[in-house]
């Protein structure tokens, strides 16, 4: 097969892959303490190292490339390209902060990978439809997953010391949520693009197995939701994840920015306990602090400049508590918020608004309540090429993509 072919049918899995992991498996034995932080395997995939950084170069040119001269795809490039420029107006807002930053080169660098990493996977999905090749990266996705965790049990890596099933990756809550949303996209594609495959949905069923053995409660449940939320009308779905979207919004960063503004500064944690969330409550309350304190809930940090620059923030910085090893806001809504204050939080809200304004897939609309939720308790949101995000960008995606070839279907039935 023409190497370039091959590329456009599969470039897809090589991408589902790295937010898998797979190219960077840990088959050490696992430390339950590890899974106190979700992030464990986020940054480590954030570091800049150069195989990252070639690959992605990579894809984001090789996909551009073949994209702009292939004359076949006409008919899906009007909605893809409407897709990566809402994208590239997200990253916009992040490359902009770069101006008030104190890290300006740390979060130019990271806007601009998150273009390639949102181009990349639009443009990949785009040939994948094209080839009609979703269902085999599907399964190639989900077989090496089980290879690769069938060999860190053989290993006798796969589980940590509470027998909880972290696989070939370092936490077992990154593995549940991996499996998680490995587990929905398969499942929604499988039913928005027509693909029958006993072997699929068996497979899916075996993942939902390792799920459990994680023992990961919050991507259990999250995952459950889905498949209970889908037996739903459209309208009910999208009412409950309107719901959902704007309540928590209006919690974690409408409320705050606004009562400072107006000298009546109220947030969550001023509500609940220390320990709330298992702890939370304590981590919330200190960025908040954090963000009046000097003055940045107007416009944030700036994108990717408040964790991991290499200096402890300075409300985190005490030898004597836990918050010095604290490697993100563990709440998503409150990290955007850090990063570009109430103002660019709210652009960014919009535009993902829009991208889901004629979305009329059930499927996608259900898969939305994973990031909705997933996000009150972590930092998944806009941040670098974890699995979560991926999902995010799959779903608006996809979501233009059903929109084509419902209107390609429609024309063929009014020709016969």
């Amino acid at each position: 097969m023409n190497v370039v072919i091959w590329l456009e049918k599969y470039g897809l899995l090589l991408m589902l892959l790295f937010c898998l992991g797979v190219y960077s498996p840990d088959f050490s034995n696992k430390i339950s303490m590890m899974d106190r932080e979700l992030d464990v395997i986020t940054d480590n995939l954030a570091q800049s190292n150069a195989f990252k950084q070639v690959f992605w170069v990579f894809v984001f040119m090789f996909f551009s490339f073949r994209f702009f001269i292939n004359t076949e795809i006409n008919k899906l490039k009007p909605i893809i390209i409407n897709k990566i420029l809402i994208l590239v107006a997200i990253c916009f807002i992040a490359l902009l902060s770069a101006a008030w930053s104190n890290y300006p080169i740390i979060s130019m660098k990271r806007a601009m990978f998150q273009i390639l990493f949102c181009t990349s996977v639009a443009l990949g999905l785009c040939f994948s439809y094209y080839h009609k090749s979703i269902e085999l990266n599907l399964k190639g996705a989900v077989i090496i997953c089980i290879i690769m965790v069938s060999l860190a049990i053989i290993q006798g890596a796969g589980f940590n010391e509470n027998m909880q099933l972290a696989g070939y990756l370092k936490s077992k809550n990154t593995m549940g949520i991996n499996l998680a949303v490995l587990i929905i996209i398969s499942h929604m594609w499988v039913k928005s693009f027509d693909i029958n495959s006993k072997f699929l949905n068996v497979m899916l069923i075996f993942l939902f197995f390792l799920l459990i053995l994680t023992q990961s409660k919050t991507s259990i449940v999250l995952c459950i939701i889905y498949f209970l939320m889908i037996h739903l009308s459209l309208f009910k779905i999208k009412v409950i994840t309107s719901f959902f979207t704007v309540v928590f919004f209006s919690i974690f960063v409408f409320i705050p920015g606004v009562s400072y503004h107006l000298n009546d500064y109220q947030h969550i944690a001023l509500y609940v306990d220390d320990d709330f969330f298992t702890g939370r409550g304590v981590i919330w309350d200190a960025l908040y602090y954090d963000l009046t304190f000097f003055d940045e809930i107007t416009y944030g940090y700036g994108y990717g400049s408040y964790f991991g620059v290499g200096i402890i923030p300075f409300v985190l910085d005490d030898q004597y508590s836990f918050l010095q090893y604290i490697s993100s806001a563990h709440n998503g809504y409150l990290e955007l918020l850090l990063q570009f204050g109430v103002v660019g939080t709210c652009f960014i809200f919009m535009f993902f608004i829009l991208s889901m304004l004629k979305s009329n897939n059930l499927y996608f609309h259900a898969a939305l309540i994973i990031p909705i939720f997933h996000n009150v308790t972590e930092s998944t949101i806009f941040r670098d090429a974890n699995m979560a995000w991926f999902l995010m960008l799959v779903i608006i995606v996809s979501s233009g993509i059903y929109l084509v070839s419902n209107e390609v279907k429609s024309k063929r039935y009014s020709v016969i």
